[in-house]
């Protein structure tokens, strides 16, 4: 009787051990990224962006003057958009820009989130590490995600 029912326990683990292994491996199988976009830029920075979906289309990428680590992107009409690298991953999340706010995975544990309205007011500090995330209010579409 005994050795009975150490069979029955030791097919009970054959069976289902591989079931949960699987189950497990599902779970933490990472979501593949959606390529970065990569507008028509003329690159005048050494060292080069480690990206350029940020930059403005027919946009010319420079170093800025001063300060290493951030690359400036202007446009033929003048207008100039900052890129400080990034050191907030916002380069994971660029497939959500176009969706709505609420389509965000949970901020992980570490990271520093701003999720601001395009046309709400928001203070000037310069946060590396921070993420921003720029939707608009009616709609809750997201307009931007970048470091800063």
């Amino acid at each position: 009787m005994r050795i009975r029912s150490s069979l029955y326990f030791l097919g009970m683990a054959v069976a289902f051990v591989p079931a949960m292994i699987s189950c497990t491996f599902a779970e933490v199988a990472p979501v593949a990224a959606s390529p970065l976009a990569t507008p028509n830029v003329v690159m005048a920075a050494d060292p080069r962006p480690p990206f350029t979906y940020w930059a403005p289309e027919n946009s010319t990428i420079r170093n800025h003057p001063r300060e290493p680590g951030i690359w400036i992107a202007e446009t033929p009409s003048g207008s100039r958009k900052y890129y400080y690298g990034d050191q907030c991953h916002a380069s994971e999340f660029q497939r959500f820009v176009g969706q709505s706010v609420d389509a965000l995975p949970e901020k992980p544990v570490n990271a520093t989130w701003r999720l601001t309205c395009s046309t709400c007011m928001v203070t000037s500090d310069l946060g590396w590490k921070r993420m921003n995330v720029s939707f608009d209010q009616q709609t809750k579409v997201i307009s931007d995600i970048s470091c800063g």
